[in-house]
């Protein structure tokens, strides 16, 4: 039999090996564990509950993403101007299809009506409208007619639906508002302000597009507003609109801030010139 002396030698080595075994321990500092009981208690999430996605996991459905550009930032009106073509290019996320809407400011237009009598063409008549576009085109990758059959509609307009939202100064009979509008109609587009074909929208790759923007040498001054939308299945999915500055610029714009600021002088200064250019004519033929 072991003694009760040995036996505790024995328990104290054996102590001794185990905790050598395990290495140190190392204590935290005091109050760096929170309390027990403090932290929440952990759940398993589902996947139809939204407060446990990753957030990498988009809670809704983002809107379509829809970069447009222009190739110059304004059209630049000289004395040489006879016309310009502004290319607008830009990206979206695909499917879709893009449709832009160039609109020039709007003011009040007035209409005359000529009528042929004993030979000669007289004024019979005149109508002016409100919140007519100085500049109206459209732009598609598709046919309009097509998209808007599909319930795009709404917020994209053809020319027809544009101007018969116009106001008319003067109530008259719908028939003769009508012959009216068709009047304003046929007088644009002899200007070109009022594009009749549709623009084409060429998508390249399945998600870049680009489209040219004719501009008359008619051009009125202005801030035009260019709006281009994403269509998906017949439904505007993204809009952007952006401004295009057009207006004059170098001697032709010094001459317009004359003409409107200082009346006056510019009256006085065309006469001088008008008397400077005929006293040369006339000093050129005597000599000739």
């Amino acid at each position: 039999m072991k003694s009760p002396f040995l036996l505790l030698i024995a328990v104290l080595l054996s102590s001794i090996t185990g905790a050598e075994a395990q290495g140190p321990r190392i204590e935290p500092p005091p109050g760096t564990l929170p309390a027990p009981g403090s932290l929440p208690p952990t759940t398993l999430g589902t996947p139809g509950d939204p407060g446990n996605l990753p957030p990498s996991v988009p809670m809704a459905p983002s809107v379509p993403e829809l970069i447009v550009d222009f190739s110059q930032p304004r059209v630049s009106i000289t004395s040489a101007f006879q016309g310009e073509n502004i290319l607008l290019f830009g990206m979206f996320d695909p499917p879709g299809e893009v449709v832009v809407v160039v609109a020039g400011p709007a003011a009040r237009e007035t209409v005359m009506r000529k009528e042929r009598f004993l030979g000669l063409w007289l004024n019979t008549g005149r109508q002016a409208f409100d919140d007519v576009p100085a500049y109206y085109a459209i732009a598609a990758s598709q046919p309009l007619q097509r998209l808007l059959a599909r319930g795009a509609g709404g917020e994209i307009l053809s020319l027809e639906d544009r101007l018969s939202s116009v106001k008319p100064v003067s109530p008259r009979p719908p028939a003769e508002l009508t012959q009216f509008r068709g009047g304003l109609v046929d007088v644009k587009r002899q200007e070109g302000l009022y594009p009749a074909a549709i623009g084409q929208v060429t998508v390249q790759a399945g998600r870049l597009f680009r489209a040219e923007l004719p501009f008359p040498s008619r051009l009125p001054e202005g801030v035009y507003d260019v709006r281009t939308y994403l269509l998906r299945d017949g439904k505007i999915v993204a809009a952007v609109s952006r401004p295009l500055p057009v207006g004059k610029v170098g001697f032709s714009a010094q001459l317009a801030g004359w003409s409107q600021h200082q009346g006056p002088l510019y009256g006085l200064g065309a006469i001088a010139m008008a008397l400077l250019a005929g006293w040369l004519g006339g000093l050129i033929m005597r000599r000739l």
